[in-house]
């Protein structure tokens, strides 16, 4: 028998709390309540399916979490197309309903968090998807957990997935040892000596701890480090660059998100300087540079990211993508992809939506999906210790401005090492998690 919950209990009282929660949240279709997304045809998705047989669930509410204003905005209209995609090939597989609703987190974890508590009370989805900010993702999944709601998260910050688990929250991001594990020999290669600029939030902190500590260990030395504002107080980094320069650094490593990198670049090109250096980005994600030029992209030399669409493959995806959406395709879609069909596949499987059911059917999952398996070049499973997606971490760097491409999506950056996921994720033991 299903076991009661403190989500239950929630539910139970939502309507008695129902207008505190909104008013916290915003209302629907503004301010980061609940708006149902709709298909390319422009119905509300989930009205049109059949019911599908065997006694399982034939429905599911599912939130999407992300950035729809703020320093992330661009993010949020990914995460509801791959998001929204994977639904439609589960409802074509399955006779089954979706309905998406989105929830701007604004990249405020106490914005977050209320949306979620409005999302699950008052809205009553199922299960939750999202967050790209490790801060945001960190608010939610942990509320989200102790109330029995299954979350899959979408930062890298190793937080989520180390001692601070949770035991119904997931992350379909490559995490920062996935891809730390694997910059820093080829940053160590590159140059001897690095200095490393980092936001100074819970997921840039563990990123460049991670990297200064394993570039030492590759024989490189760290000469300086900087923590930048966060949220950023001002688009002028000439002071940290200025330190950059006056270092015996042949290296800048930029451990920054958003737009930030191509930004520094820019400031460092105008002030002569970035020449100099062997440039790290860290996670770097395509939109940044499509903002700013190709120039930034052709200047990066080293970059680790969990997707680029450069990795063979995918094609159909990618093409529908460029054609649905306002982004051409990187890597926030396709985590999207990956966390909606893993959520409503484990709930089929499992014939259940109860979080423990559908933990168990997630731990120890090997995917099979077609679509996913034909965009990761290699092995994609959910760990069960910690609840990392273990997939492959690539190693990117700018192409020559001459190669890159435009049509049919813009693809700025080739893929210098594909590592599978075991070989750079950390082992259970050094994770802390207690699962």
């Amino acid at each position: 028998m299903r076991q009661t919950t403190r989500r239950d209990v929630l539910k139970g009282v939502a309507a008695s709390s129902t207008v505190g929660l909104a008013g916290l949240a915003g209302c629907t279709g503004g301010g980061g309540g609940g708006t149902e997304t709709t298909n390319s045809g422009g119905t509300t998705q989930g009205t049109t399916m059949g019911k599908a047989g065997g006694g399982g669930p034939t429905s599911f509410t599912v939130g999407v979490f992300s950035a729809f204003s703020g320093p992330f905005a661009d993010w949020g209209p990914a995460h509801k197309l791959g998001a929204t995609i994977a639904a439609e090939d589960v409802q074509k597989d399955h006779d089954v309903q979706v309905t998406i609703k989105q929830y701007d987190t604004e990249t405020d974890p106490s914005a977050a968090l209320d949306r979620m508590k409005r999302a699950v009370t008052a809205d009553g989805i199922d299960f939750a998807f999202g967050g790209i900010s490790s801060a945001v993702c960190s608010s939610m999944g942990t509320w989200a957990s102790d109330n029995g709601v299954v979350y899959v998260a979408d930062g890298s910050s190793g937080t989520l997935t180390g001692k601070d688990c949770k035991p119904y929250m997931f992350r379909t991001y490559s995490s920062n040892p996935m891809m730390s594990n694997g910059v820093a020999p080829k940053m160590a290669d590159l140059a001897d000596s690095w200095y490393l600029l980092y936001a100074d939030y819970v997921w840039g902190q563990n990123a460049q701890s991670i990297i200064g500590s394993l570039l030492k260990k590759e024989g490189a030395a760290v000469v300086g480090s900087d923590a930048t504002p966060w949220p950023p107080t001002s688009n002028d980094y000439t002071q940290y660059l200025n330190n950059v320069a006056n270092s015996d650094a042949t290296g800048l490593a930029l451990v920054e998100p958003g737009g930030l990198p191509a930004g520094m670049m820019k400031q460092a090109r105008n002030m002569g300087i970035l020449g100099d250096y062997k440039v790290m980005v860290h996670q770097a994600e395509d939109p940044t540079f499509w903002g700013v030029g190709k120039w930034a992209a052709e200047a990066v030399d080293v970059a680790p990211v969990g997707w680029n669409n450069a990795v063979p493959g995918g094609e159909a995806f990618k093409k529908e993508v460029a054609s649905r959406g306002n982004l051409d395709p990187f890597v926030r879609h396709v985590t999207a992809y990956e966390g909606m069909d893993s959520l409503l596949r484990a709930s089929i499987r499992a014939g259940s939506k109860d979080a423990a059911d559908v933990r168990g059917a997630l731990e120890g999952y090997e995917i099979t999906n077609s679509r996913i398996n034909d965009l990761e070049d290699g092995k994609v499973y959910w760990r069960a210790c910690d609840h990392q997606l273990v997939k492959p971490t690539y190693i990117i760097s700018g192409k020559a401005q001459a190669d890159m491409q435009d049509t049919p999506y813009k693809s700025w950056f080739t893929i210098d090492q594909t590592l599978a996921g075991d070989d750079v994720a950390r082992s259970c033991a050094d994770t802390g998690c207690s699962f």
